[in-house]
């Protein structure tokens, strides 16, 4: 009896994800003209046919909630929807260079898409993709897949939109694998914070939409730490070991070097969790000793490749950016480094997004970009110090470890990236999955115990936005006064003291309780 009234669910579900890929099909083919009508609509609506079948038995394996399934279809529709408007409107509307007059905004992407147009349209097995020949991608796993899909469901034409709508599938199925990867060790608010930061990030937007790399690599992110959740949690499923091993080669095949940081900090949390089980203190000291070694041989056998690549890419920060070789004139040399490294975790910069002129399709989309890490990093650095106040315990080794990871990640793509607007915020959101946990948490946390110092941080915030998107006008329009950029800095560094003691000197007379007795499960 159940299964004859389960059945027709079943079908209905499928003829709306069906019809509605059919017509999602037809609306891009339509926007965007890429080639022959009907070849495009019938390769367009294939493959969002064929992510939307994933993503529809994703849910139903995740449990059907309706919040779930709300939320795959925003991450689906909101990356595909703003790859067809950057698909269209950079040529009309962008700067005229080979790459926007192309539809791309990476020049990774741009060179990358281009390549596997070409393998694919030439007679060479697609293992080519992971030749020298076509260098122009590292590891050749994206490549090697875009050239299948140009190969065998769009060979009349070139398409990028369909990388766009498998990226944006990527996406959408990481959140499911996230959510159920938290069973049991986050609140259900806190999860599903967590869920919606993935939804609704900019940067994870702006990548999926760009035919980049990331939204694969933190798919594969979500799906190595479900799986060794599920072990974490001793339920013996064979499914879990196939997802650990998939998830495993996929990542090492697209991102060798993205995969290395991914599989330590799950391992650590890993170890963090699993080391308290250990019945010797010596079994423990020796583990974290084996962690550290491990860490410190890591950077030794990459010191040159990155010691290299800080130089090189600080050095373009430098070149590209007249006002950045201006402020390090004014610095002796031993301070370059820490002021372009600083400038590489305030980026994208929201008050240089909001006052730098540009075309409307870049003006938005600077402020869009920008706007997302404003909104995260509050949360993030909140995370780092309300974290230490909580009382000993392995909940507070596990939020610890995430936050750690997290921002230990963060100082090395500064680091990494030297202050680079566009690479920063790349690399930074191949983390955003535990990025968005840790801010999923702050948030629960402060809404559960009435934390008045997640405000304060907004705050504090709010007086740094304030004060440079003063001074980044002034720099572009004459009419408002400019205070020096070292003025400047002193007014936010003292005011946000006055905000920090003011907050302390309130608490002291007005106690917010014990917030360690409030504590969302993690």
């Amino acid at each position: 009896m159940v299964e004859r009234k389960q059945r027709p669910q079943w079908l209905s579900h499928l003829g709306i994800v069906f019809f509605a890929s059919l017509g999602l099909g037809g609306l891009i083919q339509a926007v965007l003209q890429q080639g022959d009508f009907w070849r495009g609509f019938l390769s367009t609506s294939l493959m969002i046919i064929v992510v939307a079948g994933i993503l529809f038995v994703a849910w139903k394996k995740a449990g059907t909630g309706k919040t779930l399934a709300l939320m795959m279809f925003l991450a689906f529709l909101l990356r595909v929807g703003y790859g067809v408007i950057l698909t269209w409107g950079l040529p009309r509307f962008g700067y005229e260079i080979d790459i926007q007059q192309a539809c791309y905004v990476f020049e990774d992407a741009y060179r990358r898409d281009r390549n596997a147009w070409a393998l694919a349209q030439s007679d060479q097995p697609l293992s080519m993709a992971f030749s020298e020949e076509y260098e122009v991608d590292q590891y050749g796993g994206l490549l090697a897949l875009s050239s299948f899909v140009y190969r065998y469901i769009s060979p009349d034409e070139h398409r990028p939109i369909l990388i766009t709508i498998l990226a944006a599938g990527a996406m959408a199925l990481s959140i499911p694998f996230l959510i159920r990867g938290l069973n049991r060790k986050l609140s259900p608010c806190a999860a599903t914070w967590a869920g919606w930061i993935m939804v609704l990030y900019p940067e994870s937007i702006l990548l999926s939409a760009s035919q980049m790399r990331e939204p694969f690599i933190i798919l594969f992110f979500t799906m190595l730490f479900w799986s060794v959740s599920r072990w974490v949690e001793r339920t013996r499923d064979r499914k879990a070991l196939v997802v650990f091993a998939v998830s495993t080669i996929s990542l090492l095949l697209f991102s060798f070097r993205s995969a290395l940081p991914i599989f330590g900090a799950v391992f650590l949390w890993l170890w963090v969790i699993k080391s308290a089980e250990l019945p010797k203190k010596w079994m423990k000291i020796l583990g974290w000793a084996l962690i550290l070694a491990g860490i410190l041989l890591g950077f030794w056998l990459m010191r040159d490749w990155v010691v290299s690549v800080l130089h090189w890419d600080a050095k373009q920060t430098i070149t590209k950016s007249g006002r950045v070789q201006f402020q390090l004139s004014q610095l002796p040399t031993w301070l370059h480094f820490p002021f372009i490294f600083i400038y590489g975790v305030l980026q994208p910069v929201l008050p240089a997004g909001i006052a730098a002129p540009a075309p409307l399709i870049w003006h938005s989309l600077a402020i869009f970009r920008a706007l997302g890490w404003y909104l995260l990093f509050p949360l993030l650095a909140y995370a780092l110090f309300r974290a230490w106040w909580l009382s000993p315990s392995l909940q507070r080794k596990m939020i610890l470890a995430f936050v750690l990871v997290i921002w230990g990640w963060v100082l090395i793509a500064s680091a990494r990236a030297g202050g680079d607007q566009w690479d920063n915020p790349r690399y930074r959101t191949l983390f955003l999955p535990w990025m968005a946990v840790v801010s999923g948490w702050a948030l629960a946390f402060a809404k559960h115990t009435h934390d008045r110092w997640l405000k304060r941080t907004f705050l504090i915030e709010g007086i740094f936005v304030l004060f440079f998107t003063q001074w980044y006008l002034s720099r572009y329009y004459p009419l408002f006064p400019r205070l020096g950029l070292w003025e400047m800095v002193g007014a936010i560094i003292i005011l946000s003291l006055g905000v920090i003691v003011g907050g302390w000197l309130w608490d002291r007379k007005h106690p917010p309780g014990d917030l360690t007795d409030h504590i969302p499960s993690l």
